[in-house]
């Protein structure tokens, strides 16, 4: 694409004065701005969710963890509940 190129609107033909093409690259500018700030907060965005599912990864592990000593917490009451009626109440 040619910059040097006459630029021209569709109402009319005339051409663009100074004003207008200073608006337009002001535009462009903001835009290309405005596009790059979005980049940059989708990759926030990304890593704080790829953050937030590893905590929910773990938080699952510690549940596990927790539910696996409680029944093994209540396999050894039952054990030993059944070996005191067995050996300890002659």
């Amino acid at each position: 694409m040619r910059r040097n190129k006459r630029i021209t609107n569709n109402y009319g033909g005339r051409n663009m004065d100074n004003e207008d093409k200073k608006l337009l690259v002001e535009t462009l500018a903001e835009l290309r701005e405005l596009r790059g700030e979005m980049r940059e907060f989708k990759i926030s965005v990304i890593d704080r969710v790829e953050k937030l599912e590893k905590k929910e990864t773990e938080r699952g592990k510690e549940k596990m963890t927790l539910v696996s000593i409680l029944i093994s917490a209540a396999a050894l009451t039952v054990s030993i509940i059944i070996n005191f009626f067995k050996h300890g109440g002659k």
